[in-house]
């Protein structure tokens, strides 16, 4: 399998190299999903993607971000600079954005990003159908599913190493609807790093622990998984190195070299194991836990020691007492210091490794090569390089051989002038044809050998072969809803009167129980609102449920929806469309401006989606709870079900466009009683809001 790994900056990219990444996937300046990285401008691309050509190395710029239509010509620019400046594919999320390049770029590979929610063989289906020729898969998504992915035929990339998202891929709107700063736009604030308060507790409930499947690489290879990726541009050298060199060499110690270099949570296994619901999130301590290296057995003032553990210079450390920080400390004069008030007994955690920050400097990535050097009397010095491919080329020198009149060269010079590689990264294999006994002034000698691996190293380059796409675009086949007017979305019948049946011209059910729930028998056709998530068995309920005869179309949420039904189908908000698009739409709730869809004109946004269990234990629950952040603010759990559970946060406040009157409107009230379904209808509604980025811009 694939290794593809982080290129946060120049140094990052040189660690995944060393560590011995198959390929890179690294930002530029704009238009990325980690906006916050030190990414790479036009000179520093091009000089990364030919460091990474002349290693073998691929390169994946990452493009995967949603883009505005004042945006659109300038992400054009930039995808037509990492085309012409060899990247081997961009990875892309907006699918407005990928007709685009197809149209331009035909044969510019893509890859769809973990940002556009690829979590079953439906939607990989319509990649394919996008010209799209891998699929980075969701992290959310099962291991059945990715045997049925493969079977579309595309190609299939699956995270292995790092963060974990808490909410299901590319639809958290947290962090947008807070700040205006958008996880979709590559600036997520993390607002599921901070604290809330759940049922009587304060802690991390939202921040979900590391992803580690180093023990499942053999079962991801057996379904067909063609590349691993590793998470972490916005991590360190060491942790590049460590966790590619870890996924490569597959060594014993592996797990141990990866919590030195970042661990959060202890790891878990992502969605790939039975429990995995319910061990996806650690509460007490949200950042990197590194490595226990036993009990502190003694403190004096602020020096803290463990019996059998000596510090190494630069090391780093964290104090965890009953799972929470106490406080951390540094290595000073080769004794702990730390900055807060330790007890015996409390466990030493070592989060930064100055051994291993000395390791990733040290390290280098050579070349084998293989040279025949000949040297003869009145001729030009020659030497033949067989390069890794194993093709050959034959470098000539520009100047005649003398014979010597005093002192000759040896053997033993040309071969420590040969050796003088750091330039250029080969480990040669030297093989020396002295004929006669020759005068070679050493000079010369080392401008010979700067030509020799300077042609070999261009060679190299010029040998790459950069694969090009032939799928073609083919776009959307599907029965598009071409209805008008005003669109409300409740979760049952019991929301609904005649006043407000009145005021509408479609109704969609969102139920919370797609396996039992009734649809109303009202004068309106009627929508059902399909969830982001179909997994597994999920499908058979969600095709069920489709299938209803009273149910007009559906509302889609997720690409896979376009293949399962000849219904009329509506894209819904979970597509995340932000400007004009060719397909009848809902406006994205984290929109700054309405686009010629349905307006998202009221509702408590769903801000995350979650596939785990919030109780981290089934306890039959009632489907309703809330998490309250540090100034009091309240957000509503809602659990949705079909084969599995999954929970939706919802916005503290709704979003409400009471400026916004348009001819097509979308209403959101799938937790609103009778009374604000009314309200917001009128433009009445009363309580506290927010306009999300209409006003404040999308950032």
């Amino acid at each position: 399998m694939q290794i593809v790994a982080p290129a946060g900056s120049k140094s990052g990219l040189i660690a995944s190299i060393n560590g011995g990444a198959d390929a890179v996937y690294l930002g530029l300046q704009n238009f990325g999903a980690r906006a916050k990285a030190q990414n790479f401008d036009e000179t520093m691309l091009k000089e990364a993607i030919e460091l990474a050509h002349f290693y073998g190395v691929k390169v994946f710029v990452t493009l995967n971000t949603l883009i505005k239509d004042s945006e659109m010509s300038s992400a054009i620019d930039i995808a037509k600079l990492a085309y012409s400046s060899g990247a081997d594919a961009a990875i892309v999320q907006d699918i407005r954005y990928i007709k685009k390049l197809k149209q331009l770029l035909p044969d510019f590979m893509l890859h769809a990003s973990t940002q556009m929610g690829i979590h079953n063989a439906d939607g990989a289906k319509r990649l394919i159908d996008l010209g799209i020729s891998r699929a980075v898969l969701a992290r959310e998504t099962l291991s059945q599913d990715i045997e049925q992915i493969k079977k579309t035929g595309i190609e299939v990339e699956y995270f292995v190493q790092g963060a974990l998202c808490v909410c299901f891929s590319g639809n958290c709107y947290f962090s947008s609807l807070a700040s205006s700063y958008s996880g979709n736009r590559g600036k997520c604030m993390q607002l599921c790093r901070k604290p809330y308060y759940f049922n009587g507790s304060r802690g991390y409930f939202l921040s979900a622990k590391d992803l580690c499947l180093f023990d499942r690489l053999d079962m991801l290879r057996d379904l067909g998984v063609d590349a691993i990726k590793i998470e972490g541009r916005m991590r360190s050298d060491e942790y590049a190195f460590t966790s590619v060199s870890a996924y490569k060499n597959r060594s014993e110690n592996a797990r141990y070299m990866l919590k030195s270099a970042f661990n959060r949570g202890d790891y878990c296994d992502g969605y790939l194991s039975d429990n995995a619901p319910f061990n996806v999130i650690e509460s007490k301590i949200q950042g990197n836990i590194g490595v226990n290296v036993g009990k502190i057995t003694s403190v004096s003032k602020n020096v803290v020691a463990v019996s059998g553990f000596t510090p190494h210079k630069n090391d780093g450390f964290k104090i965890i007492r009953n799972g929470a920080e106490v406080c951390g400390g540094v290595e000073s004069g080769g004794k702990i210091v730390v900055d807060g008030t330790c007890k015996p007994n409390d466990n030493l955690h070592r989060t930064f490794s100055g051994e291993l920050s000395e390791k990733v400097k040290a390290a280098k990535r050579y070349i084998d090569i293989s040279i025949d050097i000949t040297l003869k009397c009145g001729e030009v010095p020659q030497a033949k390089v067989t390069l890794p491919d194993l093709s050959e080329i034959t470098v000539n020198g520009d100047f005649a051989i003398e014979s010597a009149k005093n002192q000759a060269i040896t053997y033993d010079d040309i071969l420590r002038v040969f050796q003088k590689t750091s330039e250029y990264m080969f480990k040669p294999n030297i093989n020396i044809d002295i004929m006669g006994d020759l005068f070679l002034p050493i000079a010369r000698l080392n401008e010979f050998r700067r030509n020799v691996y300077r042609t070999a190293k261009q060679a190299i380059l010029d040998g790459y072969k950069i694969k090009r796409s032939d799928l073609p675009y083919i776009g959307f086949n599907y029965n598009q809803f071409d209805g008008s007017g005003i669109i409300l979305m409740v979760e049952c019948e019991k929301q609904l009167n005649d006043e407000i049946l009145r005021k509408v011209d479609y109704v969609v059910l969102n139920p919370s129980d797609y396996s039992n729930f009734s649809v109303p028998d009202i004068n309106k056709p009627i929508l059902l609102n399909l969830p982001v998530t179909m997994r597994g068995a999920d499908r058979d309920v969600v095709l069920n449920a489709i299938n209803n005869p009273k149910i007009f179309g559906v509302v889609s949420n997720n690409l896979y929806s376009l293949s399962l039904t000849d219904k009329p189908i509506l894209l819904g908000v979970g597509h995340n469309i932000i400007g004009h698009c060719d397909y009848p739409h809902v406006t994205s709730v984290e929109a700054d401006c309405n686009t010629n869809g349905f307006a998202y004109v009221f509702g408590r946004a769903g801000v995350m989606t979650l596939c785990h269990c919030p109780y981290g234990k089934c306890v039959n629950c009632s489907g309703k709870d809330e998490l309250t952040d540090e100034n009091g603010r309240r957000f509503t759990l809602r659990r949705y079900k079909a084969a599995h559970c999954y929970w939706q946060l919802l916005n503290c406040v709704p979003n409400y466009q009471s400026k916004i009157k348009n001819k097509n409107m979308f209403f959101d009230c799938t937790t609103s009683s009778c009374g604000e379904i009314i309200s917001a209808l009128n433009f009445e509604y009363k309580g506290d809001f927010t306009r999300g980025n209409m006003n404040k811009g999308l950032k």
